[in-house]
């Protein structure tokens, strides 16, 4: 943050290169700890860089133990035709690129959950309608956990969501950003058979205007707590594990810097769970209509009678349904 706050608006803006080793894991990666994730926030950090200052040339790399990481950085640094991100990695010549690519739906939509689920800032939207979801597909028990153990934007009619959920829903008190919270959380009654963490906060502001502490509000929820859950779980291998990041750390949102770097961190934990066999999934949220942080600002584009579709935002049922094909999934998708 310091870094791009001093290269902004320079006459001359220079390369940059943001350089991590082993942050993003692969399967051919022996060698990867699961602690490297950690820098994988830096690469939605960039990602907005790029946007909000698109005289800088951002590039991403990340180097695998034994790639070379010096020789990397002085190849990526005197092309001028490689990639905005690239990894090298020792066991293959060329360096990888990320693709986007349609993820085939599951044959397996009706599979049961029979199990105990816990559900990281389960008491907004987004986390009352996968408890719903659960509690139909024959969940014995679901743990919609928030900081205050409330409904706390009952403006979109979530207090009576949570009425019609039945008894297999026990709320649970639960600040993602505390370890002592979450293992707690995974301490209640019969062991976790799978976890969904949705725990966030929403933020936004030009990395010029932002401030270290902007930064860590940020990362408390959701790179922190996908941290604690992977310590505690670690006990008792999960069945199912999605952790809610959002489209903005994949692709990049002007003004949204610290909030996609947060993001970023889960989808880099997320990859380092696979490369290591363990059930784990990250999936890149857009805007819902009528649930979660988003609903706000996906009803006043829609009062501009501005057509939302694709990766830019998606409806509440919409979102239920990809989730059960996740869910489907073992949430290894």
């Amino acid at each position: 943050l310091a870094l791009a706050q001093q290269l902004a608006g320079r006459l001359r803006p220079p390369r940059v290169l943001l350089l991590t080793c082993d942050a993003q894991a692969s399967a051919t990666d022996a060698s990867h700890a699961a602690s490297d994730a950690a820098y994988g926030g830096v690469w939605g950090f960039a990602r907005v860089l790029r946007l909000e200052q698109n005289g800088l040339r951002v590039l991403c790399a990340d180097a695998g133990r034994g790639a070379g990481v010096a020789a990397t950085a002085r190849q990526l640094l005197a092309s001028s035709a490689s990639a905005d991100e690239e990894a090298e990695r020792a066991s293959r010549p060329e360096s990888c690129t990320a693709r986007l690519r349609k993820l085939a739906a599951s044959s397996s939509s009706r599979a049961s959950h029979s199990g105990t689920y816990a559900i990281t800032g389960g008491l907004g939207g987004l986390g009352l309608r996968a408890a719903a979801l659960l509690v139909a597909r024959g969940a014995v028990s679901v743990l919609p956990a928030s900081r205050g153990g409330r409904v706390a934007r009952d403006d979109q009619g979530l207090g009576t969501n949570l009425e019609g959920l039945g008894t297999a829903v026990e709320v649970a008190i639960c600040d993602s950003s505390d370890l002592c919270d979450v293992l707690s959380l995974a301490g209640i009654g019969q062991p976790l058979s799978g976890v969904l963490h949705a725990a966030g906060a929403g933020d936004k502001g030009l990395l010029a205007e932002l401030i270290p502490h902007r930064m860590l509000w940020m990362y408390a929820p959701k790179a922190f707590g996908a941290w604690y859950l992977h310590c505690a779980a670690s006990i008792v291998p999960l069945e199912t594990h999605v952790l809610y990041a959002s489209v903005g750390s994949g692709l990049g949102n002007v003004g949204q810097g610290n909030y996609a770097a947060g993001n970023a961190s889960l989808d880099a934990l997320a990859l380092s769970h696979r490369s290591h066999g363990v059930v784990a999934c990250s999936m890149q949220w857009p805007l819902v209509g009528g649930a979660g942080m988003g609903a706000a600002a996906f009803a006043s584009i829609a009062e501009l009678q501005i057509t939302i579709t694709g990766m830019a935002g998606i409806s509440l049922e919409q979102y239920a349904t990809c989730l059960a094909q996740n869910l489907s999934a073992g949430g290894r998708g």
